[in-house]
């Protein structure tokens, strides 16, 4: 995403997203729902539409670049986790979402499927212990973000990223009881 990103979206003033902009969040989302597995009926344009009415219906103002994807990624989440909740609860828990962990940082957990408010209760509870923690987790797996976007994002080194990665990991696994 470019450096000017929060004077498009700040100076817009509308309900609109800049096509450029809404193109760059369409692939995140894309990236995003690629990861999760079964039949669904929400896709890229959907995530986004979705993502964004959440956050146009307020007054935001994006402090800057980091502050923009951060809360995008966040919001994002919430909108998949909305989504598993309602098709688990049309089907009364029978057939949640499930997320297959391979191809992303969080893959050292195994390659089964895992229910993805499963996740999303392991990532609040490691968001307790270490907020940053939960937003490097966040980015990573619910926005799909690179090492060094999301070293950008947080205002860390890459090392640190990939150090905060396996503690999640770590941590996730043990709540998922999954083994590593």
């Amino acid at each position: 995403m470019g450096e000017d990103i929060t004077g498009k979206l700040n100076a817009d003033g509308g309900p609109r997203i800049p096509e450029d902009i809404y193109a760059q969040l369409r692939r995140m989302a894309a990236r995003e729902l690629g990861r999760v597995g079964g039949r669904r009926t929400l896709n890229p344009t959907a995530l986004v539409n979705e993502a964004w009415l959440k956050l146009a219906s307020g007054e935001a103002r994006w402090e800057n670049r980091q502050h923009f994807v951060a809360t995008m990624a966040r919001v994002m989440r919430h909108v998949l986790i909305d989504y598993a909740r309602e098709r688990g609860a049309q089907r009364r828990g029978g057939d949640a979402v499930h997320v297959t962990l391979e191809g992303v940082d969080i893959d050292d957990l195994g390659s089964e499927a895992v229910d993805l408010l499963a996740i999303d209760r392991a990532v609040q509870r490691l968001g307790e212990m270490d907020a940053r923690l939960e937003q490097v987790v966040e980015l990573r797996f619910f926005a799909g973000l690179s090492l060094a976007e999301i070293a950008e994002v947080v205002g860390v080194s890459e090392p640190t990223v990939k150090r905060d990665l396996r503690s999640a990991r770590a941590f996730i696994a043990a709540e998922l009881d999954v083994p590593t």
